[in-house]
Formats: C-alpha cells, sequence, structure tokens
C-alpha cells in the first residue's frame, strides 16, 4: 500500500494507530525513524502539506522538525491540523513506552553475520538498495560491507546497491575501497551510467589518480549529461593538486557556458589564486580571475555561504597591490552600506525588460487557456475593456487578499484601511480588485458602511466568486506602466513558473520592486505595510569599493534575499577596484 494511501486510511483514526501502520509501512521502505515520533510528524507532515509520494516526504524534513517542535505553527492553519497538533502532544510523553527496536543511526557500526542479515530481511523487492542508502548517509562501512557480502552469497550486488555503496566510500573518504568497487562496477558495465560516473569524479578527484577523472567527466560530456558539480569537482581536485593552467581553462569554460560555480569550487579558487606573493604575473593573473569570478557573481545572482565570504575578505586583505578593509555589514531601507555609507545600486526596470514581462505575462498568463478553468472569456473580455478606458492606475488591491491579514478584524475594514491609506493619505490613483461576495456578504464580515466608503474613494471591480484575482491583478498593474504599484501578500509563485528563465529573473525584480504587502492593521493608526525594495540586492562595485549579499541562512520573509552584506572599500585612494 502507498505511503500516501496508509496515512488517507488512518488519519481520522487515534494518532496510536496511526503510529503502527505508518512504522510498518516506513520499514518496508527501509529509511527507519529514530522513533515513533517521526511517524506522527510523517502523518502531520502528509496532512498540512498535501505530500503524496517519498520524493514529496524527505523533501520535508526541516517541516518535520518545525511542525513538532514548534506546535504553534499550526495555529496558521485550519481546524484539522489543530486537532492532529493536539494528538502529537498527547502521544509525546508515550514515546518511551512505545519505544521497541533500536534503528541503523543507533547502533555502532559492526560488521554483521550473514545470520544477522538474514533476520532483518523482509523480502521487499528494495530493501538492499534502501538499506545501503541509509548506511551511506550514516557513513556506516563495516555494516555495509557486510550487506554486500551477504548479497554476493546470496543473489549478487545489483547496480543500484554498489553506487550507493560507492557513495558511502567517496562521501566518508574510504579510498581503497573506492577503488576496488571502481573494479567491480567495470566488470558489470561496459558503459558506467551517469549518476555513477558523477560520484566517480568526485571520488578520484580526492586522490593522486585525480586525472583518471577527466576520462569519466569527457563520458558524461558524451552523454551531454555534465552538471555544474562535475565541473566543481574536477576544477577542486585540480586546483588541490597544483595544475593551475588547466584550473584556469576549466574556470573559464565554466563562465563560458554559464555553469554555477558552487561554494567548494569558490572556495579553491580564492584559496589558490592570491595576491600575497612576489610574483607581479600571479598577482596580475589572479586579480583578472577574482574579477572575473565577482562580475560572474553579479549575472548569475549568487550568493555566496558565510564561508566564502570569510574567503573573500582573506583575499582582499592578503592583497599586496592594494588596502582593502573588509567586514560584514547591513543595509539601510534606503539602500545605503551602514559600514562605508554608499548607497547601493537602484533597483530599477529598465524600458525593455518591463515591455518584456508585459508581453510574457499577457501571454502565458492572461491569454493562457488554463485562466479560462476559474475566468469565463466574457468576464475576462469585460474586465479588459473597463482597464482599457480606464485612466492608468497608481496602486492595484488584491482586495481579498488585503482583508484577510488579521483573522480578529473585520475583512471589510482591513480592507477599507488599506484603501484609505493609498487614497487618501498618499493620494494615489486606486484600483480594488474584490468577489462579488463582497458587495452581498454578512455584515460581520462585509459591511455595506465600509465597502461603500471603499467604492467612493477608488474604483472597483468585482469578479465572478470563483475566479482567480491574480491574472486581474497582474493585468491592470501591468497595463498601468512601468510605474504602478500593486499590493498584495501573494508571491505569484504560480504564475512565475509559467515564465522563461530570462524573463523570470525580470520578473521578479519588477516584484520587488512594485510590490507592497500588508503586514498588521492597527486600530485607529495606518496599516503597517512592507515597502517594495528600492536598492538591487547583487554583487555591485564602485571605483572604490565592492559590496558583495551574503546567504548566512537568514532570509528576507517575503524575498528570500540575504540580509548580511560583506563590505570591501580600499583604503588608498591613489588605485581603483582591483
Amino acid at each position: 500500500m502507498a505511503l500516501s494511501s496508509v496515512c488517507a486510511q488512518h488519519l481520522k483514526q487515534p494518532v496510536k494507530l496511526c503510529l503502527q501502520s505508518l512504522t510498518k509501512e516506513w520499514s518496508t521502505l527501509f529509511l527507519p525513524p529514530q522513533h515513533y515520533v517521526t511517524s506522527v510528524q510523517l502523518v502531520t507532515c502528509l496532512h498540512t502539506s498535501s505530500c503524496t509520494t517519498m520524493a514529496d516526504v524527505r523533501g520535508k524534513g526541516k517541516l518535520f522538525r518545525q511542525s513538532f517542535n514548534k506546535p504553534e505553527w499550526f495555529r496558521k492553519n485550519n481546524q484539522n491540523k489543530k486537532i492532529i497538533a493536539k494528538k502529537v502532544q498527547e502521544v509525546v510523553p508515550k514515546l518511551p513506552e512505545l519505544e521497541t527496536n533500536p534503528t541503523f543511526a543507533e547502533e555502532p557500526d559492526v560488521y554483521l553475520s550473514e545470520v544477522e542479515w538474514e533476520k532483518r530481511y523482509t523480502k521487499h523487492p528494495r530493501f538492499f538498495i534502501g538499506v545501503m542508502g541509509r548506511l551511506a548517509q550514516l557513513g556506516h562501512l563495516q555494516k555495509a560491507k557486510s550487506l554486500l557480502h551477504y548479497m554476493d552469497k546470496t543473489c549478487g550486488a545489483t547496480e543500484a546497491v554498489l553506487h550507493n555503496f560507492l557513495v558511502l566510500c567517496v562521501r566518508h573518504d574510504h579510498i581503497d575501497e573506492m577503488f576496488e568497487t571502481y573494479q567491480k562496477i567495470v566488470k558489470m558495465h561496459d558503459n558506467i551510467p551517469a549518476a555513477t560516473l558523477s560520484i566517480l569524479i568526485e571520488g578520484f578527484c580526492k586522490t593522486e589518480s585525480w586525472r583518471e577523472s577527466l576520462k569519466f567527466f569527457e563520458q558524461l560530456k558524451t552523454y551531454d549529461l555534465i552538471k555544474s558539480k562535475d565541473y566543481c569537482k574536477l576544477l577542486c581536485g585540480a586546483l588541490r593538486h597544483g595544475d593551475l593552467q588547466f584550473g584556469q581553462e576549466l574556470f573559464n569554460e565554466m563562465i563560458n557556458k554559464r555553469a554555477r560555480i558552487q561554494d567548494d569550487a569558490m572556495k579553491a579558487i580564492l584559496q589558490t589564486f592570491h595576491c600575497d606573493t612576489e610574483d607581479k604575473h600571479f598577482r596580475q593573473t589572479s586579480k583578472e580571475i577574482i574579477n572575473k569570478l565577482l562580475f560572474y557573481m553579479r549575472e548569475e545572482i549568487i550568493y555566496p555561504s558565510k564561508e566564502v565570504a570569510d574567503e573573500f575578505i582573506s583575499w582582499f586583505e592578503r592583497n599586496q597591490d592594494q588596502d582593502w578593509t573588509a567586514g560584514y555589514t547591513k543595509v539601510t531601507e534606503s539602500g545605503k552600506c551602514r559600514q562605508c555609507h554608499t548607497q547601493l545600486e537602484n533597483l530599477t526596470i529598465s524600458d525593455y525588460e518591463f515591455q518584456q514581462i508585459h508581453n510574457e505575462v499577457m501571454e502565458k498568463v492572461i491569454k493562457s487557456k488554463d485562466v479560462f478553468l476559474n475566468t469565463s472569456p466574457e468576464e475576462l473580455k469585460v474586465y479588459r475593456q473597463f482597464i482599457d478606458q480606464s485612466e492608468p492606475y497608481d496602486i492595484v488591491i488584491d482586495g481579498l487578499n488585503a482583508a484577510h491579514i488579521d483573522p480578529y478584524t473585520n475583512k471589510s475594514e482591513q480592507l477599507r484601511q488599506i484603501v484609505v491609506y493609498f487614497a487618501e493619505e498618499l493620494r494615489q490613483r486606486v484600483l480594488v480588485i474584490g468577489r462579488r461576495h463582497m458587495l452581498h456578504g454578512s455584515k460581520k464580515d462585509w459591511s455595506p458602511y465600509n465597502m461603500k466608503w471603499i467604492r467612493d474613494i477608488a474604483d472597483c471591480f468585482f469578479a465572478d466568486n470563483v475566479s482567480k484575482d491574480d491574472p486581474f491583478l497582474l493585468y491592470a498593474t501591468l497595463h498601468s506602466g512601468n510605474r504602478a504599484m500593486y499590493v498584495s501578500r501573494d508571491m505569484m509563485r504560480d504564475h512565475r513558473a509559467l515564465l522563461t528563465p530570462q524573463t523570470l529573473q525580470s520578473f521578479l525584480k519588477w516584484q520587488r520592486s512594485h510590490q507592497y504587502v500588508p503586514v498588521q492593521i492597527r486600530r485607529n493608526r495606518a496599516p503597517v505595510i512592507q515597502r517594495p525594495l528600492v536598492y538591487d540586492t547583487i554583487t555591485q562595485s564602485n571605483k572604490r569599493s565592492w559590496h558583495i549579499p551574503v546567504h548566512d541562512g537568514l532570509l528576507h520573509e517575503q524575498w528570500k534575499l540575504p540580509h548580511l552584506w560583506l563590505c570591501v572599500t580600499e583604503s588608498n585612494d591613489t588605485h581603483t577596484v582591483l
């Protein structure tokens, strides 16, 4: 029975039943929980996140911890989720009584006998693959060896099991075992699978035989399955073993092919191509490479980790030709660096970018066949005529979205406060997009007094109750030009997924610089509204400084952008940047 089916079958039964059923299902997949509470979290996660496959479940690992450790997280969700959270808390005290068999994570890494494996073997078709994958995660070499020995005596090791064992050897630096496994794989295959070739590149690049990985690399090229991580592992191997010329050629190839340079490769580049040497030619070469890396980070909008940023600090401070001061800082809302007071680049959209966004959104969102799943062609035609005949708007408000900020405040009162703020206090020309039920709803939610006030100070369009708001919102905002803004807490993720990668980057810039996000409604005071960003969160420089946004794990709540910046300024006025 599928995991999701088990959940659906037992969700309405007591949590203990859920535990028993899910733990049994979990064991057949051989991802044993540390204890029964993992199964409770699994029930909760599947119920709250619409997980339907094991891939979904694995991807929600953080959500498991969040939902268990922070029960208050469920208060933002519906009553069913609150009930499950409560049941979780009821079951948790009983965990010691429910604990039964130890898991791989709790057992020591010891060589198991064939008899012991015979006891554990459940005849499940993915038993060996799942167990070896789990052992690879834990780094249990002796147990993995004993499993291979058991398989050799019974059914023989399969390609997938050997791949997982190879992963264990490479990730945990068991080099001798890696070479032995490679020989087994060569005997088994004329053409090694792409996933295994990628692991072999990573493993061989850790050894003196790193040049052997070049043939794996070329094989991946012939398959047209080469990935950025393969470039990065090979680059690290070349630099680690002193082949700087090949490393530089590979780096240039990555730049030209726009392969993503990962943190380990960046660190290797910064540590290798330094300016702390008497060799002027090498210093000049290093400057050119690091300059190219910085502009690559700008073009590809890459946010380095804190570890990479530390390497940048070390690189600049070791520069013998220039005197640099480097340190971490934050940026004000207006876009000014708190350390050197440099004003960062404005977040602007060119006319060309705006037209590109306008055309693609119109084609893929507004005119898409999917839009008619929730909106009739006649209604959309009426709306477009309404917008085309109106003057351009300064502000377009998603009425239903703006009315659901505070669950304890009347919906029409919330919307009225926001409309009043923009229309009367800021003197903006406002369009409110809503639904028809807002005009005829209960007074508890939609007060006629508030709705009349809104219609007196702003233009309004009320769509059918089943219609989607987003296409209407986007159409009105884009049709009103590059200066028009919109108000919504919706991040438009569904519509962003329809755009091409190039237009998506421009759309994200437009969104960040044109979206007001309501945060809080306050009685007898102006609402708290998060303003659009005014500065661009990319690596940038002027004649005397570099500013690099750093991914330190603390991201902007709405936009998932870094708060932390690396500020690098030149102390000596006689030199220029790099």
